[in-house]
């Protein structure tokens, strides 16, 4: 293994490096500046210097840092002037870049830094794509931009030439002072840097993330610091939470940041990635003891580990910290708690590899911790790091050992090397003093130079002359007084005991100066920085002006002998204050020689204590008594596990990006308690989940199998894909999207995941009575049974469900969502701490906004219910609600239950007609109720507080939309519908009707699971393309479109490409059961050819030729089969287009009984007909025969609500009511038509106990008002604003697909996202707003059946 570094700085702002090849400190030239605090990685260091500015320092490079810069050379032909510098208004600039887009001049083009040489002068780039060019450099082309030839053409109206010039970074081996953050420095000094990000998961190499913090407690983030780019471009301040001032921040090899606030608590950067190195937001971390009495004063991060020292010195290492997965998990850059380990600490420090060094707090010792792997990250023990110091002639230690040792001036340690100031101008020349590089050069055969001899070598000074192309030079920062009294003394004493001009240096670079004394030279200055009035080089030059700070430019690294003799050893008696491991690379299996701690004869071990003999015959006599017992073969194991891991190449979609390669795992740990299908829990499953990269060794997401809420197909044409749902990922990482190689290969792992994820949601067989039925795109078959759910809330008998919130890592403000609004009976429990600096804080209870569209605008206001906000500045509590955003009439209570500094339990309780709150046990104050509690959607908490626990209490079941469970059933299905009784009908895409068996399993399990009958099942799907023309005088309808024009081969919409073609099957299992034909049964009708005309795209069409008609279009079809199975049978023979199921009021309680209940159920026949299935009940849901009812128009939609009304939507949209129905009359008397709004026509209805919702041909929703026993059909119709954006809506998705209703009201929005209304009363039957669930493209749902 090649050699690395350990570097470190004392007490005194000397640093040092320690090498993992050698057993000996050496020292970094020391020439008058101190730093306080330094950062590593390999051949980068970062330092805050004793002035508190930020310092680089480049060392070690095997190949130097070279840039190229390019200039392209732009001339245009003219007639009479031939090629010319004179260019049209629109063309590039004179000199630009390779686009043209960024103007380059040759002399405009300058050094980043004073850190950076040329190499050479501007030179033509004679080369074009490995051709050679002419001795002029110039390239041809038609215009620009265009495509490059090195021939002259008759048509070659411009051409270019690309000049190009080299710059090196010269400042190698020496410190660079980067740009302050203002002209004045001392106005906002640096008190903390660090560095990292070698490691950034995908980012390109040589990426480099460096971090500080100011003297005001803020975060800086250095941009543009790369391997070629040491220094950077300027600094960004990255906000940070309010109230949050930094004191310490530490950088992870994979860009993972931590920092220290003054209160002692920690925050973490989130959403750190190769595309965002800055991250998204800050998170806060409770401290190792949460009551406060601990504070955090130092903290490092590493790969997989972050440790920290508290204020009491001791050392803490956080569990569960993911480096490769930080920047998408906030679970794995946050970790899961803390681990206190031994030790006296004042400073920690993590390396790459997450090897942990520290420095002990009362010796000031360097230690390092023995045996931390990855098997063990927390380690055995410190280990003391014991080097002796080898001490140059340049080392500042030297005169304190001398001092040590009694030398006289006659020693190495009576020379000093000078530290006189560089800086000068000369003015007439204009020409400013700047830094070279300095190598010290000594005789290698004498190592001195006797006092008469003369001087074998010159000082060489390379002079060149300062192009117009270098900005102009910068001195040095200014230093504090100390410093200047430092450096003069030692000034005057490098006059005194320095050896002879003659005796020691070299100097090279291209700089035209005149040094006044050679042995030394000024620190090259930086640029960069966009934070206030940032100081800049060219044009704050006094801001860098000074007259002592210098810094030492010789190589230090390198395990070369000194040959001079002027290296000799000493003790290391120096009290450290930082240790930088950020470049040193330590191998557990082969430490290095940094240790001395063989046992002294006062450490001797004492085998024969007798403490040892105790221990050694009590193992003994227990040996002896497992001897006697018996074969251990009969007794039981407890708990018996077995595990398996599957692994598979797959394509995984970046989010919001597109599909790259992959290596999925799936790894899963199973007890013997219990066998498949049992009901009992099974405690001991579980799994994870990882997605690596293509070599594996990186984890792009990773998460367990208990997170996982849904796994469903959602293939597309020639890419079997499937969708992996868990709600607890990053956001846009849910859900989880996956491309296969083929069909099968995808449908193993579907069945896998269904398998496990049912297994450990201890989910199998056939569902609850009252499950929620849900249907795919693909016509997949989902449920969700509530018996897990209600499994986990339940409390005591008769104290309803709760659900605990976890709060463990948010800060305020803080939202959660309350499903089951405020109803009476509920109560919500907020537990946490004031902090001591806190105003007011604020508890409200809040509700969906209400959404009013108006003309080219959406207007949005919101509405709170309770809003309760202890004023601890005004020394009251106010208590208000909030409505169309207006407050109302305030109440101020002067009591105060709370206080700054004190914990609190807060209980919100509902009662009839008022909130009341309890505080610390204690009533506190009610609150009358001004907007109706069950519309409560939301708990909102703000202000300097720290939660502890949330607890929400509730009568009925809570039901969490992100965490609900939908297993898949098996089967092919379009609709479905649910009586909630164990009758569930299908109707599949061929309008054939299924009844569920009982069953689980089919096609999609694999034979994986499963249970009940499982039958085939045979669907035929068909296919649609539109052919789409224009009209024009000449040639009449043709094929040729305007741009703005639709795909003269679409969709129904025209938005997509669609031909005959490249029209694939979906998988496997479908297969071709027709040619392409035309489709004359296209709504609106369609001439002989099948055409359909309008005036425009789009419009409505019609089936003949108009005079003003200038488009049209005609319906191609081709229809396959797909072949499936599941638990279904079919229905019967008749094709049904809808239908419905309920149990009617009357019939709940008849004389049946509780095992088998009556089912009313109603169905559209395929000719628009009303059918009644006759027989249907629990026990037979298929029930005996249909009978046909009448009615004056074609029916397409049906619903039948609980007290037995019909409702039903005729095709051409009209509603219709059935009035007379009774157990005496089931069919009922006749239809009445319900009145609709003009221009609205309807297509789906749902009627249940919620109210009686409608669906219109513009995917709005209506409900119906004003509802009574005298008046069952209601008065009018209430329309749902479908407003863009405001979800669960989208630009291009505004509406809904279908809608349920039962005990509440659901409903699938355009893109697929299930929903459910919230907030509906008999005052507000049409709700206040919706709660979102997972977008798993759903078509159609059911909840007639769930209560």
């Amino acid at each position: 293994m090649p050699s690395s570094y350990l570097f470190a700085a004392s007490s005194e702002g000397r640093v040092y490096t320690l090498s993992t090849s050698s057993g000996a400190w050496r020292e970094l030239p020391y020439l008058g500046l101190e730093f306080k605090k330094i950062c590593a990685v390999p051949n980068f260091l970062w330092a805050i210097g004793g002035d508190r500015q930020v310092y680089v320092h480049v060392h070690g490079l095997d190949v130097p840092i070279r840039i190229r810069e390019e200039s392209y050379e732009n001339e245009r032909w003219l007639p009479i002037e031939g090629f010319s510098k004179t260019l049209l208004p629109t063309d590039r600039y004179k000199y630009s870049s390779a686009d043209g887009s960024v103007e380059r001049g040759v002399d405009k083009i300058r050094l980043p830094s004073m850190a950076w040489q040329w190499d050479g002068d501007w030179h033509l780039d004679l080369e074009l794509d490995g051709q050679p060019l002419p001795e002029d450099g110039w390239m041809y082309a038609l215009d620009f931009p265009a495509t490059y030839s090195a021939k002259k053409s008759w048509n070659s109206y411009v051409r270019r030439r690309k000049w190009v010039r080299y710059r090196r970074y010269a400042a190698l081996n020496s410190w660079c002072a980067v740009a302050p953050l203002h002209k004045d420095p001392t106005q906002e000094p640096f008190i903390d840097v660090a560095i990292g990000g070698t490691c950034v998961p995908n980012a390109p190499a040589g990426t480099l993330c460096v971090w500080a913090i100011t003297a005001h407690g803020r975060a800086m983030f250095r941009t543009g610091v790369s391997k070629t780019a040491p220094e950077g471009l300027r600094w960004t301040a990255v906000p940070t939470p309010t109230g949050s001032e930094l004191s310490q921040i530490s950088v992870g090899p994979t860009g993972l940041v931590w920092a220290v606030l003054y209160n002692g608590r920690v925050i973490v950067r989130t959403g750190v990635t190769r595309d965002n190195l800055v991250g998204d937001s800050w998170l806060d971390v409770k401290t190792p003891v949460a009551n406060g009495s601990l504070r955090i004063v130092h903290v490092s991060v590493g790969t997989d580990a972050v440790w920290c020292v508290t204020n009491d010195h001791h050392a803490w290492f956080r569990r569960g910290i993911k480096g490769e997965a930080a920047g998408i998990s906030e679970d794995s850059a946050i970790g899961k708690g803390w681990v206190e380990m031994v030790g006296n600490i004042s400073m920690i420090s993590v390396a790459a590899n997450d090897q942990v060094f520290a420095v002990g707090a009362a010796d000031r010792c360097l230690y390092l911790r023995s045996g931390v792997t990855s098997a063990d990250p927390t380690g055995k023990k410190w280990r003391l790091i014991q080097c002796p110091m080898q001490i140059s002639r340049t080392s500042s230690s030297l005169s304190i050992v001398s001092r040590k040792s009694g030398g006289s001036s006659s020693t190495p340690g009576s020379k000093h090397q000078s530290f006189s100031n560089l800086y000068s101008k000369e003015k007439e020349k204009g020409v400013v003093e700047t830094c070279a590089v300095i190598e010290t050069v000594l005789n290698s055969s004498t190592g001195s130079f006797s006092s008469n001899g003369g001087p074998p070598g010159l000082l060489k000074n390379e002079r060149w002359k300062l192009s117009a192309d270098s900005p102009p030079t910068i001195g040095s920062l200014n230093l504090n007084d100390r410093h200047k009294q430092r450096t003069a003394a030692l000034r005057e004493t490098s006059h005194a005991s320095s050896a002879p001009a003659a005796d020691v240096v070299e100097i090279t670079g291209k700089f035209e100066t005149q040094l006044r004394n050679p042995r030394a030279w000024s620190p090259v200055r930086s640029v960069g920085s966009v934070v206030g009035t940032e100081a800049h080089p060219e044009s704050d030059s006094t801001v860098f002006e000074s007259d002592s700070t210098h810094h030492g430019s010789d190589v230090f690294l390198g395990e070369d002998d000194d040959h001079t003799g002027s290296q000799f050893w000493t003790e290391c008696g120096i009290l450290w204050s930082c240790v930088a491991p950020g470049a040193v690379t330590v191998d557990v299996g082969n430490m290095p020689n940094w240790f001395n701690e063989q046992l002294t004869s006062d450490s001797k071990v004492d085998v024969n204590a007798n403490w040892r003999k105790d221990i050694l015959s009590k193992l003994q006599r227990r040996q002896e008594k497992l001897a006697k017992l018996q074969t251990v073969a009969k007794f039981e194991k407890a708990v018996e596990l077995s595990s398996w891991v599957k692994s598979a190449d797959a394509r995984y979609q970046r989010p919001g990006g597109e599909f790259e390669d992959c290596i999925i795992e799936l790894e899963w740990v199973s007890s013997g308690s219990g066998t498949s299908g049992s009901e009992t829990s099974r405690s001991g499953d579980s799994g994870t989940f990882t997605v690596l990269s293509p070599d594996g060794a990186a984890t792009k997401i990773q998460f367990p199998l208990s997170d996982i809420t849904c796994v469903q197909c959602c293939s597309e044409a020639g890419a079997p894909r499937i969708a992996i749902h868990a709600p607890h990922l990053p956001v846009n990482c849910s859900p989880v999207r996956l491309q296969f190689s083929s069909d099968s290969e995808m449908e193993d792992w579907l069945s896998h995941l269904s398998s496990v994820c049912s297994q450990i949601n201890t989910l199998v067989g056939k569902p609850a009575s009252n499950a929620i039925w849900l249907t795919s795109e693909l016509g997949d078959v989902f449920v969700f049974d509530a018996a897990t759910m209600k499994a986990q809330q339940t409390t005591e008998p008769g104290e309803g469900y709760m659900e605990k919130m976890d709060v463990s890592t948010c800060e305020t403000p803080y939202y959660n969502t309350l499903y089951n609004g405020m109803p009476c009976g509920t109560e919500l429990e907020i537990s946490g701490c004031v902090y001591d600096d806190a105003d007011q804080i604020r508890f409200d209870l809040q509700s969906h906004s209400t959404v009013k569209v108006q003309p080219h605008r959406v207007e949005k206001h919101r509405v709170i219910a309770l809003h309760l906000n202890p004023r601890f500045n005004e020394r009251t509590t106010v208590l208000n609600s909030m409505k169309e955003s207006e407050w109302l009439d305030e109440i101020r209570n002067d009591k105060m239950a709370f206080a700054p500094g004190a914990t609190f339990t807060l209980k919100i309780r509902a009662l009839q007609d008022h909130y009341l709150m309890i505080v610390n046990n204690a009533v506190y104050t009610d609150y009358k109720y001004r907007i109706d509690p069950e519309s409560v959607t939301r708990l909102y908490v703000s202000g300097r507080i720290k939660l502890f626990s949330v607890l929400y209490r509730c009568p009925s079941l809570i039901v969490s939309m992100e965490r609900m469970h939908w297993r898949q059933m098996g089967g092919h299905i379009k609709r479905i519908f649910n009586s909630g009784v164990d009758v569930v009908w299908g109707i599949s895409c061929d309008n054939t009707g299924w009844v569920y068996n009982g069953g689980w399993g089919g096609m999609f399990l694999k034979g994986l699971e499963g249970s009940g009958k499982i039958n085939p099942m045979i669907d035929t799907h068909t296919y649609y393309v539109y052919e789409n023309q224009r009209w024009n005088p000449i040639s009449g309808f043709t094929a040729k479109s305007l741009p703005t024009d639709r795909h003269m081969w679409s969709d129904a919409t025209g938005r997509q490409k669609r031909s005959k073609e490249h029209t694939k099957l979906l998988s496997t299992h479908c297969e071709w059961i027709s040619d392409w034909a035309i489709d004359y049964n296209i709504p609106g009708g369609a001439d002989k050819e099948g055409w359909q005309y309008a005036i425009d795209f789009p419009a409505n069409y019609h089936a003949h030729k108009k005079l003003t008609d200038c488009v049209r279009r005609r319906r191609w079809m081709k229809r396959c089969r797909l072949t499936s199975s599941g638990p279904w049978q079919e229905l019967s023979q008749s094709k049904i287009l809808d239908a419905a199921l309920q149990v009617l009021d009357q019939d709940a309680d008849s004389g049946l009984g509780e095992v088998n209940t009556a089912v009313a159920a109603w169905a559209i026949a395929s000719n628009g007909d009303v059918l009644i299935r006759h027989g249907v009940c629990s026990l037979n849901p298929r029930g005996e025969s249909w009978e046909h009812i009448t009615s004056d128009q074609p029916l397409v939609g049906i619903s039948v609500g609980p007290t037995g009304q019909v409702w039903t939507v005729a095709r051409n949209g009209m509603v219709f009511f059935r009035y007379g129905i009774s157990r005496q009359n089931p069919c009922g008397d006749a239809w009445q038509q319900v009145e609709a709004p003009a221009g609205v026509t309807f297509k789906a209805i749902s009627v249940g106990r919620a109210g009686i919702w409608a669906l219109d041909n513009h995917q709005r929703l209506a409900v119906r008002k004003e509802i009574s026993r005298t008046f069952p059909e209601g008065s009018h119709w209430q329309f749902l604003p479908n407003a863009a954006n405001v979800p669960p809506h989208t630009e291009q998705h505004c509406g809904f697909r279908s809608v349920s209703v039962g005990s509440e009201v659901w409903a699938i929005s355009l893109n697929g996202i299930i929903c459910r209304r919230s907030g509906i009363t008999k005052e507000n039957p049409a709700g206040v707003g919706w709660n979102l669930g997972i977008a798993g493209q759903w078509q159609n749902v059911s909840v007639e059946g769930y209560m």
